[in-house]
């Protein structure tokens, strides 16, 4: 799907923009802060645009999804990602660190991987494991469900878990709580109610999501001072943001409808190979940006735009090269 791609590369364009600003804020002035983490908060669409493709093809009830098929196939091949990658960026953050390797190097990263404090964009494995354990129930309650009922439990997701995180913004947490673990259930079920019809979003509608999801965002990186600035900063750049819900549902619904299949051989490699530019990129990032100590901001746009789109097509090539080894072919 095209979705992929242009969520894989707008995450990269994020984490470029983010670990840039991490790095040399000090160094920046006030308005090219705003504007850095401004664009950040503006891409923040493309994970939950990742889950919302997962939830269309995963809920699907013509898909056979067996309780086996799921613990023999699709938990298997993300635990294995994780495992693999925990290991393999303790092992750069070694070799860039001059540690000395060692048997406590494997040590540490077994515990990051149980602990979860590996490079911080894995948290998405772990959160797609706990998605695909949840797939009977979820695929049970989406195949059951008529338009009526499946635009009703969609609405109340969206109130429990975004709407009533505005309750922050003065002071106070709201103590109404769905029991469901976080807000990408809801992005799980929009992708699929979106994908099969049973929830309706014309492209008009879906622009206006987007033109309102965006500026809601731009307003909100603007209000990010004063005394609610952690407050206001947590909703904006948050996946349960109700602007980043509005833009996700848009981008969506406008490009559900491409398929890989019509899509030609070029962007069906790349489509093929998003799940290893996510888990490489940082690798790159890391290198360039701190390691080698370029600061993009020096060089302006031209620099920011080589670093992530350097850092996309490398791993693309790694991933395609890495697929070329069968016990690995199947994790990426």
């Amino acid at each position: 799907m095209l979705l992929r791609i242009l969520a894989s590369f707008a995450i990269v364009i994020l984490h470029t923009l983010n670990v840039s600003e991490i790095l040399y804020r000090d160094r920046i002035s006030a308005a090219a802060d705003a504007v850095s983490m401004g664009i950040v908060y503006c891409l923040m669409w493309a994970v939950p645009v990742f889950v919302m493709v997962s939830g269309a093809l995963l809920l699907d009830p013509a898909r056979e999804m067996s309780i086996k098929k799921i613990l023999t196939r699709y938990v298997p091949r993300v635990l294995g990602a994780l495992v693999l990658f925990v290991f393999i960026f303790r092992i750069f953050d070694c070799v860039m660190n001059k540690e000395e390797f060692s048997g406590a190097v494997l040590t540490d990263a077994l515990y990051k991987l149980v602990s979860g404090s590996s490079w911080s964009h894995l948290w998405y494995l772990y959160m797609l494991i706990g998605l695909y354990l949840l797939l009977p129930a979820y695929r049970f309650i989406s195949e059951k469900c008529d338009e009526k009922t499946f635009l009703y439990l969609t609405v109340v997701c969206f109130i429990f878990l975004s709407i009533l995180n505005l309750t922050e913004l003065f002071g106070f947490t709201s103590a109404f709580h769905l029991q469901l673990s976080a807000v990408y259930t809801l992005y799980f079920f929009l992708g699929y109610g979106l994908y099969s019809g049973k929830l309706k979003l014309n492209g008009g509608w879906a622009v206006c999501f987007i033109i309102a999801g965006t500026a809601l965002t731009i307003a909100g990186t603007y209000f990010i001072r004063g005394d609610n600035a952690d407050a206001v900063k947590g909703i904006v750049s948050a996946y349960s943001s109700p602007a980043v819900v509005l833009q996700s549902a848009g981008i969506f619904a406008l490009l559900k409808d491409v398929k890989k299949e019509n899509a030609g051989k070029a962007l069906s490699f790349v489509d093929g190979c998003t799940f290893g530019i996510y888990l490489i990129h940082m690798i790159f990032l890391r290198l360039f940006l701190r390691y080698m100590e370029i600061d993009p901001y020096e060089g302006g746009i031209g620099v920011f735009a080589a670093i992530a789109a350097g850092s996309f097509f490398a791993s693309m090539a790694i991933t395609a090269l890495l697929k070329l080894i069968p016990g690995i072919r199947r994790i990426l």
